[in-house]
């Protein structure tokens, strides 16, 4: 597992906030996906350094885990008019990692949760707010080796 570091530009987002476990995590996020993404711009984003620059990206940020039940989970999808968003997301780094659909469809994301929180310890860092998915590109189009999507945790330095 390689993992990266990101400078986060601030972004403004619109949001769709839900409280859900697993289950309806799975049942919730492509209609909230939906409805944040009409709202979405042509703003390219290259901090992330992917393919397919011109696509819509999600950022779904968990503050838990909803393998172990109900936890607030947000959607967000970047826009350029800050006017426009519900709230922005301040600028920050990130440690992450891109994951693959064989991954996600086989379920290896936990131990790439857990990696990253080992890696930002053994680097001397703490975690700084809570683990997001970015999404940037069609999950359901792609094969099992593409890479769908980034796992990642804001940093800094650790009191």
């Amino acid at each position: 597992m390689e993992i990266r570091t990101r400078d986060v530009p601030e972004l403004h987002v619109v949001t769709e906030e839900r409280s859900v476990d697993q289950a309806e995590l799975e049942a919730w996020l492509p209609g909230a996906m939906a409805r944040v993404g009409a709202h979405l711009g042509t703003e390219a984003f290259p901090y992330l350094q992917r393919a397919g620059a011109g696509r819509p990206i999600f950022v779904v940020i968990y503050e838990g885990n909803p393998n172990e039940g109900p936890t607030p989970v947000e959607v967000c999808a970047p826009v350029a008019d800050a006017a426009a968003a519900t709230r922005t997301i301040p600028a920050l780094r990130e440690a992450y990692v891109r994951v693959t659909k064989e991954q996600v469809v086989t379920g290896r994301l936990g131990g790439v949760y857990e990696g990253i929180e080992k890696w930002i310890s053994d680097q001397g860092l703490a975690v700084a707010a809570a683990p997001r998915e970015t999404y940037w590109t069609d999950f359901h189009a792609a094969a099992p080796a593409d890479e769908v999507f980034d796992i990642g945790f804001p940093v800094g330095p650790r009191l």
